[in-house]
C-alpha cells in the first residue's frame, strides 16, 4: 500500500501536469481565435467585393491555374530541400 507521502507527491505532480495542460489549452484557444478572426475578416472583404470562390474555381481555366500553383509550390519546396542539404 502506498504511503500518504507518496500519494501526496503523486497528487501534487498530477495537479502540476493538469495546470500545465490547461495553460497549453488556453494558448491553443487564443491562437485559434486569432486565426479564425483573421479568416473571418478576409472572408468579409471577399464577400463585400463579390468574389465567389466556388464559382471561380469551378471554371476549367482555373484548373490550369491550380496546376501551375501546385507546380510552382513543388519547385519551391525542392529548392528549399536542396538548400537545406547543401547547408548541412
Amino acid at each position: 500500500m502506498a504511503s500518504d507521502e507518496s500519494l501526496a507527491d503523486e497528487n501534487a505532480r498530477l495537479r502540476a501536469r493538469v495546470a500545465q495542460l490547461e495553460d497549453e489549452l488556453a494558448a491553443v484557444k487564443q491562437s485559434t481565435a486569432v486565426t479564425v478572426a483573421s479568416a473571418q475578416e478576409t472572408l468579409y472583404w471577399f464577400e463585400r467585393w463579390g468574389v465567389d470562390f466556388n464559382r471561380l474555381f469551378s471554371r476549367r481555366e482555373m484548373e490550369v491555374v491550380r496546376k501551375g500553383v501546385r507546380g510552382a509550390r513543388q519547385v519551391y519546396r525542392s529548392g528549399v530541400s536542396i538548400k537545406r542539404r547543401i547547408a548541412r
